[in-house]
């Protein structure tokens, strides 16, 4: 630990190789606890790389008297909590949807403002909604089976896809 200290020392005084020696130090580490947080190794890996040019933005707060992982640890879970809610606000929606023919410009055009209207509708249903409507619309999956998988009863869920489906018809129709 007394190397991490000399380390941000040296870092404080504006030597790059320190950071390189940190990063070199704690990188997998850190990727290994962001992909904890994250579930995706692609996205941890961006995040570790982020949070040490935090740490490097921030280098002249650093206290070489704290522990270096604390600091780290602590500024790669905030920059997983802030890739979570941002994958919440834009959530990913699975597969390309397919291209329909179209006879003009016009229609293209108007063909592709009701596809951004049916994504952003997509979009905009709570993550559980989502679910229950990929589960059964794109996966095919019977409502019983979806039923037991989400702890609900048959009946909750084609009430719940009802409202779904009343949800996003009312959207396209004040849209159109």
């Amino acid at each position: 630990m007394s190397e991490d200290r000399e380390l941000v020392a040296w870092l404080k005084a504006g030597n790059i190789n320190a950071l390189e020696q940190l990063i070199m130090r704690w990188r997998s580490q850190a990727e290994e606890y962001a992909n904890s947080i994250l579930h995706d190794h692609q996205y941890a890996e961006d995040a570790v790389q982020e949070a040490f040019s935090r740490i490097y933005a921030a280098r002249m707060a650093l206290d070489e008297n704290r522990s270096f992982p604390a600091y780290l640890y602590t500024t790669v879970k905030r920059v997983c909590i802030d890739e979570l809610r941002k994958k919440k606000r834009f959530p990913e929606l699975p597969g390309e949807l397919p291209e329909l023919p179209v006879d003009s410009a016009e229609e293209e055009y108007i063909s592709r403002l009701e596809q951004l209207n049916r994504i952003h509708l997509l979009a905009s249903l709570d993550e559980a909604d989502r679910q229950l409507l990929l589960a059964f619309s794109l996966e095919g999956k019977p409502t019983k089976q979806i039923a037991s998988e989400m702890n609900m009863s048959d009946g909750q869920v084609r009430i719940r896809l009802h409202r779904i489906r009343r949800k996003l018809k009312k959207g396209m129709s004040e849209h159109a």
